[in-house]
């Protein structure tokens, strides 16, 4: 097996266990911040079931109304410089309204895709994989 091949295998395999993750998270009251439309839709095809905002909806008034009962925010921003940016934005506007932030989960994306995958809207190339583990997993634990 090549290296790529087994850098590869490594991702497919972190992705399951991270959108798995976000999926349990998302049980306990935890929202996913990104930064567009497209990064949520990247997000519903990896298998992500949990309530999602996008940059646009959560400076409206609706996008505000639903935080009520948010327990954490989950910021997943781009991995680039800019989305580093307005992560920090981002936990900010959480903390304005005493609501817990985690970036921790974009740390570990960056660290597992050894900077190959910058934007969050790109991982929508293992959608056709991940979901499929996800399925096959799930009933797996339940037998």
């Amino acid at each position: 097996m090549t290296r790529a091949v087994k850098k590869y295998q490594e991702f497919i395999e972190f992705l399951t266990l991270f959108v798995s993750e976000l999926n349990g998270l998302a049980q306990d009251g935890a929202l996913v911040v990104v930064e567009g439309k497209r990064d949520m839709d990247a997000l519903t095809a990896l298998g992500y079931t949990g309530p999602v905002l996008a940059k646009a909806t959560l400076h409206s008034k609706n996008g505000v109304a639903g935080l009520r009962r948010v327990k954490l925010a989950i910021i997943l921003t781009d991995l680039d410089e800019e989305g580093r940016r307005l992560a920090a934005r981002y936990a900010e506007f959480f903390a304005l309204r005493d609501i817990r932030t985690s970036l921790t989960q974009r740390r570990r994306l960056l660290k597992a895709s050894h900077g190959t995958f910058l934007h969050v809207e790109n991982l929508v190339r293992f959608a056709p994989i991940v979901p499929e583990i996800i399925a096959l997993t799930s009933k797996n634990v339940s037998v």
